[in-house]
């Protein structure tokens, strides 16, 4: 019960797992909702395997519950949450697939395993979870007490927040146990194939020299882009012969769409500007009149600021007010000022200036009785005995509290609202000056405070801002919304889209083998619905108008102009990138020309276009960094480091450039070589990559379907 009791006093926490909670709870009731009676539905199949929707639901809720707890929120935006969809089909891919080859092999992962893993205490999945002990480690004795205390609990006794709170927190255990149990049958499985991978003493000797091995490299280069596309030209052979030796790397695993799409991002008219304008103008006057409860009417005119009751520093005030504050007394007003940056209109009103510290040091004893008047009688008989010189940390354990001292900067509660109690503490501890003792009376009791330590007394600004962004009205988004009604309509195809989009000031992007994966339109928000239609619609099809964004600021409408089943890719749908490739390669020739017969790299200076760079560390296993250009260049290494020092390379085709290069300084590494460690590293390095790709084969044989988009 002590770790169950640990966890009832953090407040903060509690609300959050307890929101976790509901929302699992709704969610799980949403879904009842929205689909009754409609039938297993499916989300994709794993070899063979059919995932139901409601199975990656459940996987997804799951997972959701315990970023959200491990991040402090039940806030995800839009794109986290997507982030999320990702990573629960993706490990339900990799567990399928894991979990059925392991079954073939004999491999299991047993309870015992498991405990000695959670008794270990350093397995990634322990890190950053509620079972801890003081100095943030992974506790496992905490982590029995709490379940001890959890399966023994009389749930009838127990309020029934807590109760939420604790059944979160097993479930979010309970989560943690399966990843371990995971990750450790593909531990397994990877030991087990890693396993033939088995390393010689002339790989060993040469894994060892090629890492060690190291020199300063100078280098002369002449880079692709010095030459112009136009000094080559690409044939149809020439692509049919990249497109042969490339073909591999060109394999689609599921179906794309090529599609054209129209996003018109609605913004305010000018009508819109002078609106919000001359409402500024009048809110400001209000303003102006207003001498108290400035929160509510900060509320009432829909200002982006809240109202802080206690006092910010210039660095956290919004820039059109910590910018305009000598401009106005105290108690002045100032504004309507248009801010470019955040494209809004800013006033306010300074209502007083004071100087307070930006740290405090300090101790607290929080005191809470039966009723006011007990709270009262004892806080002034600690407040009495703490003035007469009794120890603060010694009261405060009596009372069952720490008493220590700790420290606490402006930046840690100026950035936000502070009002009420918390406003009251905190005003308190700024107006108090070192050594003081104050009772502080709050509503639900008296805060017993001592000031111990201060640092750097600032100037401070109480002030009422009123920040108002410029917003499209609902004239101008119908507005728009008619006008590219009527532009769809006259166009309903996608050739005519094509031939007439310029003209009526719209711009007509193609966006070639777009994925159901992407989650959304070109990374436009709330765009899924546009999503799920184009890969629901026929070649030729234009969709209806979406309006999406963030803010329901863009209007979007979508044409598929090609439908591209999986496998290898065309070459016709290749074919930019397949250029690529030969212009290169043909520049690469030309500029080869350019470096033969070079002798030296004081001879290749006085070629033009040549960049000369001293390259550090070079060795064989690693990229190189080319600091004139900002690329790595994997050749460099292997290019030189067997050679003798001051000796010229050949001309070398590389990754952005053709080179020259030459050792200036002699090999550094240590003769002495380990071989018992180089084996086991080279062992598992070459293990690793060899479990990955039959990972990679397997899921190749799966022939994994992903059809989220459909229902997600």
């Amino acid at each position: 019960m002590a770790t169950l009791q640990k966890i009832r006093s953090k407040g903060p926490l509690l609300l959050i797992v307890i929101g976790l909670a509901m929302l699992a709870f709704i969610l799980g009731d949403a879904w009842k909702i929205i689909r009754p009676n409609q039938g297993v539905q499916y989300v994709g199949s794993i070899a063979g395997q059919k995932i139901s929707a409601m199975d990656f639901q459940d996987e997804l809720e799951n997972y959701t519950e315990v970023v959200k707890f491990g991040m402090g929120t039940n806030d995800l935006t839009e794109e986290m949450n997507n982030s999320l969809k990702d990573e629960v089909w993706s490990s339900m891919v990799r567990n399928t697939i894991i979990n059925n080859e392991a079954e073939k092999l004999g491999l299991t992962v047993t309870d015992a395993e498991v405990r000695a893993v959670i008794e270990e205490g350093t397995d990634p999945n322990l890190q950053n979870t509620p079972f801890s002990d003081a100095q943030g480690n992974f506790d496992a004795d905490n982590l029995k007490s709490f379940i001890a205390g959890y399966e023994s609990l009389d749930r009838e006794s127990v309020p029934a927040e807590q109760m939420r709170y604790y059944d979160s927190m097993y479930k979010f255990w309970l989560f943690i146990e399966k990843e371990i149990k995971s990750s450790l049958l593909y531990q397994k499985y990877s030991a087990l194939v890693g396993s033939a991978a088995v390393a010689n003493p002339v790989s060993i000797k040469d894994s060892y020299e090629s890492r060690i091995k190291r020199a300063d490299v100078l280098m002369a280069s002449l880079s692709f882009s010095s030459l112009a596309d136009a000094d080559v030209t690409v044939s149809a052979q020439d692509l049919k012969n990249v497109y042969a030796e490339n073909k591999e790397s060109l394999y689609n695993y599921a179906e794309t769409r090529d599609i054209y799409y129209i996003d018109t991002e609605i913004l305010p008219s000018q009508a819109d500007r002078d609106a919000l304008l001359q409402e500024m103008v009048e809110l400001t006057e209000q303003l102006q009149e207003t001498d108290e409860d400035y929160a509510s009417f900060l509320r009432r005119a829909q200002s982006r600021q809240t109202y802080s009751e206690v006092a910010r520093s210039l660095g956290y005030l919004p820039l059109a007010v910590a910018e305009n504050l000598d401009s106005v007394n105290e108690a002045g007003i100032f504004g309507p000022v248009y801010d470019e940056y955040t494209d809004s209109y800013t006033s306010f009103k300074l209502i007083g200036k004071e100087q307070g510290y930006d740290s405090i040091q300090y101790s607290i004893i929080q005191v809470v009785a039966e009723n006011e008047q007990e709270s009262d009688r004892l806080a002034d008989s600690i407040y009495t005995a703490v003035k007469g010189g009794a120890d603060f940390a010694e009261i405060a354990q009596v009372y069952g509290q720490s008493g220590i001292e700790q420290w606490i900067t402006s930046a840690q509660y100026e950035p936000a609202a502070i009002n009420g109690d918390n406003a009251k503490y905190l005003n308190a501890i700024n107006g108090m000056k070192k050594g003081e003792v104050a009772n502080v009376k709050i509503s639900q009791g008296n805060l017993i405070i001592k000031v111990t330590d201060v640092r750097n007394i600032v100037d401070k600004y109480n002030v009422a801002a009123i920040q108002r962004p410029v917003e499209f009205s609902e004239e101008t988004s119908n507005k728009a919304y008619t006008d590219l009604s009527l532009f769809v309509a006259q166009n309903a195809t996608l050739d005519s889209l094509k031939a007439n989009a310029e003209d009526s000031n719209y711009r007509l992007l193609f966006y070639p083998a777009f994925s159901s994966s992407s989650n959304n339109v070109a990374g436009v928000a709330k765009s899924h619905e546009a999503l799920r239609w184009a890969f629901d619609a026929k070649e030729g099809e234009v969709s209806r108008i979406y309006e999406v964004g963030a803010a329901n600021d863009h209007l979007l409408v979508v044409a598929v102009s090609k439908i591209n089943p999986a496998g290898y890719t065309s070459i016709e749908n290749a074919q930019t990138a397949l250029a690529s490739k030969v212009i290169n390669s043909k520049k690469a020739q030309l500029l080869l020309d350019k470096l033969a017969g070079v002798k030296s790299i004081d001879e290749a200076k006085s070629i033009e276009g040549i960049r000369i760079d001293t390259v550090q560390f070079c060795n064989f296993t690693n990229d190189a960094y080319i600091a004139s250009t900002m690329t790595n260049e994997p050749s460099l290494g292997p290019s030189v480091i067997n050679l003798a020092q001051n000796v010229l390379s050949a001309p070398v085709v590389g990754e952005n450039c053709v080179f020259v290069a030459e050792k200036i300084t002699d090999d550094s590494y240590s003769a002495a070589i380990d071989e018992t460690a180089e084996k086991e590293r080279l062992e598992t390095i070459a293990g690793g990559r060899l479990a990955q790709s039959i990972l990679q084969e397997l899921y190749m044989q799966a022939k994994v379907e992903d059809t989220r988009y459909r229902i997600f």
